[in-house]
């Protein structure tokens, strides 16, 4: 048997120990979804827009977000390599990179659950178009808020009161039904330029929805807190699909200054191929550098809200779950 395919046999076989946490990670939330992988083309590539064209996927902002505690000074991303064999090293350094340098976090981190509330949910899913407080980029991103106040009864009778034309409660009762059903359709089926988010589930759904009323200043006896149970992975598949996935590519070529130069953005499946966990977790956390802004180039925006067990969550999902074409 070839030298290189022994090694590789025997650090597959001491990673399964690890693997099998991240597994048993999954299996400790009953509540949580099945997760599956991220595929296909951008939701931007889909629409035939590139990230420059369109403020989808960039309402992040610049940041001047502190080093991570889990980045090193003077890291450089490895070369990617080809070879199976080689994207196999590469995925295996990156994660035992993580676990050399800071042992105890990382396995925290795998053994953990997450309890997200609907603010957790939006910043996820959401926040990286219609912005913190909900109110997008018009006129190519419309605001969340007046729709949301739709579903009210209290503010639809406060508002036709102001016009002149008051309506009874069950009247506005059921105009708020209509609006609240339209937003459950706009999140599963998507809109002109908004994508589908069918990979949420019904008590996501509901706990987004009570934070949304929460943001657009709903009436407290028209809104509660719901918060859901989340394994690592789930994290990670929110992450991915509801922010990263507007602009990256399941899978395709990876980065490196030379591809940025010529314009290509990174797939998903490159990340771990060509990047260690801190590097994707300093590039997420500070966006493409100042020198990519005055090139006039595509850039990253950076995403401070996002904590760094959640970029990580991302970054051990698309390890446990390969992107797919």
């Amino acid at each position: 048997m070839n030298t290189k395919i022994k090694t590789l046999i025997i650090i597959l076989l001491a990673f399964l120990p690890l693997i099998g946490i991240f597994s048993k990670t999954v299996e400790q939330s009953p509540q949580s979804p099945v997760v599956t992988p991220v595929s296909g083309p951008s939701w931007l590539k889909r629409l035939g827009l590139r990230p420059g064209e369109t403020a989808m996927g960039r309402m992040g902002g610049r940041s001047s977000a502190p080093p991570s505690i889990f980045m090193q000074p003077g890291e450089n991303t490895p070369e990617p390599e080809k070879s199976f064999l080689g994207h196999m090293r590469n995925v295996l350094r990156n994660i035992f990179s993580l676990f050399k340098k800071n042992r105890k976090a990382s396995q925290n981190l795998l053994q953990k659950t997450f309890i997200l509330s609907g603010s957790d949910l939006y910043r996820l899913n959401c926040q990286s178009c219609h912005g913190p407080d909900g109110t997008g980029a018009p006129p190519e991103i419309k605001s969340l808020i007046d729709p949301v106040r739709g579903m009210s009864p209290t503010l639809i009778m406060k508002r036709m009161e102001e016009r002149g034309r008051p309506i009874d409660e069950a009247f506005a009762r059921e105009l708020a039904s209509q609006a609240e059903a339209t937003l459950r359709q706009r999140l599963q089926e998507g809109g002109e330029k908004m994508p589908p988010f069918k990979h949420l589930s019904g008590d996501e759904v509901e706990a987004l929805i009570e934070y949304l009323k929460e943001l657009a200043g709903l009436p407290e006896e028209e809104r509660h807190e719901i918060k859901v149970t989340q394994s690592v992975a789930r994290v990670g598949e929110h992450l991915i699909k509801g922010t990263c996935h507007i602009c990256h590519d399941a899978t395709g070529p990876g980065g490196g200054h030379m591809a940025m130069m010529r314009g290509i953005i990174p797939s998903l499946a490159s990340f771990v191929r060509q990047n260690s966990i801190q590097q994707v977790v300093r590039q997420v956390k500070m966006g493409s550098s100042r020198m990519m802004y005055m090139m006039g180039r595509d850039t990253m925006p950076a995403f401070p809200y996002l904590s760094e067990e959640e970029i990580i969550a991302g970054y051990l999902y698309l390890v446990e779950y390969p992107p797919r074409p």
